[in-house]
């Protein structure tokens, strides 16, 4: 692949979504500025997108958001489809290419339709302003190398997924794959955060004037705080800069959605379900402008107000005058058509969330073995005052906790500092146990009551033996690969198909034991078939990268040829 002329990072955030860009040439991260035309300047454009009743592509971003709420009359809302905070819709669940999402008006969209359609607006976004950077040069997709973010806790079903739309979207074609970068979130904020100097942290967070990466062994731990998820990775430098991971990434679910799910309960049980089931069936426009109006009071402290939609004001007073909804409770008020909110009240909304990052952090820092110097705050969450509060009362004793000024862009400026040194994290922690099922010759002492298989010549295997490659907590640097010797059952046997697994366990003999779970397959050519079952091939397949690659190499001929792994059912 020749050098590529500029580097493009995005960000497909669960809440807000944005890119940045650099010029290989340049020292300078490059950002759009989005909303201005609706009086907003904001880094990132909500993660919404709008289809019309055929399923065409109509707008993303503010626009999506802002073309939808003006739909005021029922009928023409319910016509159109628009997706919003979807990106988790790919955590924790068996994915497939035809999987299918519900949009508002309860109509379900191929995923991977909407998935793409959101890549491909952000890649022509991207491009034009790239045009508009450089007196009119057009560049092409195929001109960038482009670095897309992912949660670290992601499966490798959910980093291919996101592959496969970004290549449906045109950001680089099929066979050129190394043209497209997955990042782990918290990695590129890493890379981020440990060249800042003092004055890229809040005030008075960095007391010294040091540069993190300019001082090997300094370990600290980043926590990045989404939308969606809190993804939390420990890294240490290593000389010239580098980093190596300390502790497997953790992480879980418990982002700032969170807080707005409790919000949404918190209005309903004030109006009643009665009430405010049919604000959601009958307005769902107005209720996406309050949850939108909510996520920006997060950033505040203390009371806030929040506008109340004008329709449900008006189903509310049609049940009971609308002083009576705020009179049992002295955390919220109502005040000429504002709801207003307790500081308390918000604190408590965030105490799912808070106590979701305190045990992921806690877990970490009991291990001995780490000299955990900094916290890194990062993430448009870690902008809301309770999370950075808490963080820094609860674990500043320990660690100084740091907040970079741009927090919420630490991971997109990061990404596009990763895919022009990918190899900058050195090695990996393997969060599991991974192996493939391999067969044995049966032997009823070993392998008694296992499943069988006799080949056309009558020899006896046992089919669900499990070869370990890699195990939990094992550190594996970027660049190695594991190997594994195989030969053919068949005589004439011209492909060798392998099922890969995973388990929590440190080891596994066999693969249908509890616990170990089937994650994908691979199969590997051998269209030479003249020596029988005297032909061997290595497999191998490299764990230490942000995504698992495999390789294949035939021992005759030497041929290396590259293996497509498969993580989606189908």
């Amino acid at each position: 692949m020749e050098d590529s002329l500029v580097y493009i990072a995005i960000d497909f955030g669960t809440a807000f979504t944005g890119y940045c860009f650099k010029f290989s040439e340049s020292k300078q991260v490059r950002q759009p500025k989005w909303g201005e035309e609706y009086g907003l300047n904001t880094p990132k454009t909500p993660t919404c997108i709008l289809f019309d009743e055929d399923e065409n592509f109509l707008k993303f971003g503010y626009d999506a958001v802002m073309t939808y709420t003006r739909q005021t009359r029922r009928n023409e809302a319910k016509k159109l489809f628009l997706f919003d905070n979807f990106k988790m819709e790919l955590f924790g669940k068996e994915l497939h290419r035809d999987f299918m999402m519900t949009a508002k008006n309860g109509k379900k969209m191929r995923a991977m339709k909407v998935f793409s359609e959101s890549l491909k607006f952000m890649k022509d976004h991207a491009l034009d302003m790239i045009e508009r950077h450089t007196a009119k040069v057009t560049y092409s997709a195929s001109d960038a190398t482009w670095v897309l973010t992912v949660p670290a806790i992601w499966s490798a079903a959910a980093k291919q997924f996101m592959r496969e739309a970004a290549t449906e979207a045109g950001l680089m074609a099929e066979s050129e794959p190394e043209r497209l970068i997955v990042a782990l979130e918290p990695e590129a904020a890493s890379v981020w955060c440990k060249q800042l100097p003092k004055e890229g942290f809040m005030e008075g967070d960095l007391t010294e004037a040091e540069i993190i990466e300019q001082v090997p062994e300094t370990q600290y731990m980043v926590v990045d705080c989404g939308g969606g998820t809190i993804d939390i990775t420990v890294h240490e430098v290593v000389e010239g800069g580098r980093l190596k991971e300390l502790h497997r990434v953790s992480g879980n679910n418990m982002g700032g959605q969170t807080v707005d799910k409790n919000f949404k309960a918190f209005i309903r049980e004030i109006f009643s379900e009665k009430v405010f089931d049919e604000f959601e069936e009958n307005h769902p426009s107005e209720l996406q402008r309050l949850m939108y109006d909510f996520s920006i009071c997060k950033r505040y402290d203390g009371d806030v107000l929040v506008q109340c939609p004008y329709s449900l004001h008006q189903i509310a007073s049609r049940v009971d005058d609308i002083e009576a909804y705020f009179s049992g409770d002295n955390d919220v008020d109502w005040g000429s058509g504002q709801i207003l909110l307790s500081g308390a009240k918000l604190k408590a909304l965030h105490e799912d969330s808070i106590r979701g990052i305190e045990s992921l952090m806690k877990e970490i820092l009991k291990n001995p073995t780490l000299n955990i110097r900094y916290i890194f705050l990062v993430g448009g969450f870690a902008l809301s005052p309770y999370v950075n509060r808490f963080v820094k009362e609860k674990f500043g004793s320990k660690c100084q906790v740091l907040c970079p000024v741009d927090a919420q862009m630490a991971v997109v400026n990061g990404a596009v500092m990763f895919g022009m040194m990918p190899n900058v994290v050195e090695s990996r922690i393997s969060v599991f146990t991974y192996g493939i099922a391999v067969v044995h010759l049966f032997d009823e002492s070993k392998h008694k009551g296992k499943s069988k298989y006799v080949s056309n010549d009558g020899v006896q295997f046992c089919d669900v033996c499990f070869h370990c490659l890699v195990k939990k907590n094992e550190s594996i640097p970027f660049d190695e690969a594991e190997q594994y010797i195989f030969n053919p059952l068949e005589i004439d046997q011209s492909e060798m198909p392998f099922s890969f697994y995973c388990t929590e366990k440190e080891t596994a003999e066999f693969v249908d034991e509890e616990g170990v779970m089937k994650i994908g397959s691979l199969a590997v050519s051998m269209p030479k078939i003249s020596q029988g079952r005297n032909r061997s091939v290595v497999l191998e397949i490299k764990f230490g990268f942000t995504e698992m690659q495999a390789t294949a190499i035939d021992v005759d001929s030497g041929e290396t040829t590259s293996v497509k792994m498969d993580f989606m059912s189908r």
